[in-house]
């Protein structure tokens, strides 16, 4: 039962982590084409590309165990 109830925001969290690192890092290239220099967005960006990672890894992660 308790599986159960993980299955779907495991499924979340992975669809959450590939998005944040695909439209992260599209952004962060447009940025780094259209700017020279890192301001505070770009280091946003490079943390929430990190993050969406993070999930990912936690999910395949996780997924090996079962």
């Amino acid at each position: 039962m308790e599986n159960e109830d993980k299955s779907p925001r495991k499924t979340w969290d992975l669809m959450i982590g590939i998005a944040l690192i695909l439209f992260g890092g599209l952004r962060l290239y447009n940025r780094w084409q259209t700017e020279a220099n890192w301001s505070l967005q770009s280091i946003l960006t490079i943390l929430f590309i990190g993050y969406g990672a993070f999930l990912v890894f936690r999910y395949f992660k996780n997924s090996s165990k079962l």
